[in-house]
């Protein structure tokens, strides 16, 4: 039996392989009892102003393009749920800004009363870094009751672009963007709840905002919902519909979205497996630039799940999801070099992946340098490092090494099992014999410790 293990195809998710027995190292079958740890968060709403992170993008066909301007072609807010809808809209980092403010600029002077050209033109003098500017515009706009206006107020108070800093004062904007049922305006709102950003955090409240932003077609609200309904302590928790969320989320263009409902495919959680659907998940949020479905995509052709095994393939793709960010493509391409499946066997560069993992929090990268001190693997062996490795493992929730320690401790030495239990006695969640027998007292003491960080 392993105790090194090919880590799962998400940095925040269990493994998943669909063969019918793992091979030594590599993932086991697909989790049917459970979700033990829940999938990351949409990035944070501060930061960004990307609409294709929060709704699709794609034009909506009209009979008639009466009243579009070239204001609108160039400068019309994906986020603006009162622009144009004929039109594709414009992302802010791909704007022509000097383009859009002359065309605005025309606009607004010919027509003043058409408030969509006031917001557009202080969206164009943002793209131009003209905050201060911009935000006497959005304050205009926002004073004659163009909602969208109003979120924009929110941003810059959220990121300090053209005001100072103020989470309260970003809040506020927010709150009245919402109640005029701008969909940007419920999300943030949301947002502030979910993580309690200057308010108490509460996941019912910020469920409520989500899902009203998801009616108003906030495909990053979509996600979020599902995040909430998958993993929150303090609303009912409802996989099938945190599936449904996601999926919802996907089709309406967000990638996060696209990466969580390929992960439920894949998996078979909140609804049967499906790798077809995976599959085309996964390479839509390869295509949107996702580093962790780039992990998933690359773990399905490493390991040839729902696709011919592609391990040339599947160790590019961890490469490109590691210089993205991602941590878990890190032990992947670790386990590689370990066993020399997608690259000559190093354990000395083995080691080095796994350390870099582990200094970004994967608990299964704390296993695998547990097994490597454990072992002696490019490495001195000591087991009292092993075993704090282990410890970090277990309190990362890393169910794979809480299986090792229950299940399979004697595949680890005795020296090892003693140390855990010195650990254990220090942390006085352990008083019995350190004789490196794994009974009933240190498997409740390992279970206290169990996912707790």
């Amino acid at each position: 039996m392993e105790t090194t293990r090919h880590i799962r195809i998400l940095p925040w998710a269990l493994c998943a392989a669909l063969l019918a027995g793992p091979p030594a190292g590599q993932a086991q079958d697909i989790v049917s009892s459970g979700y033990a740890s829940p999938p990351m968060a949409a990035p944070p709403a501060a930061g960004t102003r990307q609409g294709s992170s929060i709704g699709t993008m794609t034009a909506v066909p009209s009979a008639s393009a009466n009243g579009v301007d070239a204001c609108d072609a160039l400068a019309a807010d994906p986020l603006d749920q009162e622009r144009v809808k004929s039109v594709p809209p414009v992302e802010l980092d791909k704007m022509d800004g000097a383009a859009a403010l002359a065309a605005c600029e025309r606009a607004l002077a010919e027509k003043p009363g058409i408030l969509r050209f006031l917001y557009q033109t202080a969206r164009a003098r943002e793209k131009q870094k003209e905050l201060a500017v911009a935000v006497e515009l959005y304050r205009k706009a926002a004073g004659r009751g163009y909602a969208a206006a109003y979120a924009a107020m929110g941003y810059a108070y959220d990121n300090g672009e053209g005001v100072d800093q103020d989470q309260a004062e970003a809040l506020r904007w927010y709150s009245q963007a919402a109640l005029r049922n701008s969909a940007w305006g419920m999300f943030n709102v949301g947002y502030f709840y979910d993580y309690g950003r200057g308010v108490p955090e509460d996941d019912v409240v910020a469920l409520d905002w989500y899902m009203k932003a998801a009616a108003g077609g906030n495909a990053r609200a979509m996600t979020d919902a599902g995040y909430l309904l998958e993993t929150s302590s303090a609303v009912p928790r409802d996989l099938e519909q945190a599936r449904q969320w996601y999926i919802r989320g996907a089709e309406a263009g967000n990638a996060v979205g696209m990466n969580n409902a390929a992960h439920f495919h894949l998996n078979g959680i909140g609804g049967p497996v499906d790798t077809a659907k995976a599959l085309d998940w996964y390479t839509r949020a390869v295509a949107a630039g996702n580093a962790d479905a780039m992990n998933g995509l690359g773990y399905m052709y490493y390991s040839g799940i729902g696709v011919a095994k592609d391990v040339s393939r599947g160790m590019a793709l961890y490469q490109q999801a590691s210089d993205a960010g991602n941590i878990t493509a890190l032990t992947n391409l670790g386990y590689a070099y370990e066993t020399g499946e997608g690259a000559l066997p190093d354990l000395h560069r083995a080691i080095e992946f796994y350390r870099r993992a582990a200094a970004g929090g994967d608990g299964v990268a704390f296993n695998n340098l547990a097994d490597f001190y454990d072992k002696g693997k490019a490495v001195t062996a000591d087991p009292a490092e092993a075993a704090e490795w282990m410890e970090k493992a277990l309190r990362a929730g890393a169910t794979f090494s809480r299986d090792q320690m229950r299940d399979n401790s004697g595949n680890w030495s005795s020296a090892f099992r003693k140390a855990l239990q010195q650990r254990l006695k220090r942390l006085k969640l352990y008083s019995g014999p350190i004789d490196g027998g794994f009974g009933a007292q240190t498997q409740a003491a390992i279970d206290r410790i169990f996912g707790v960080r």
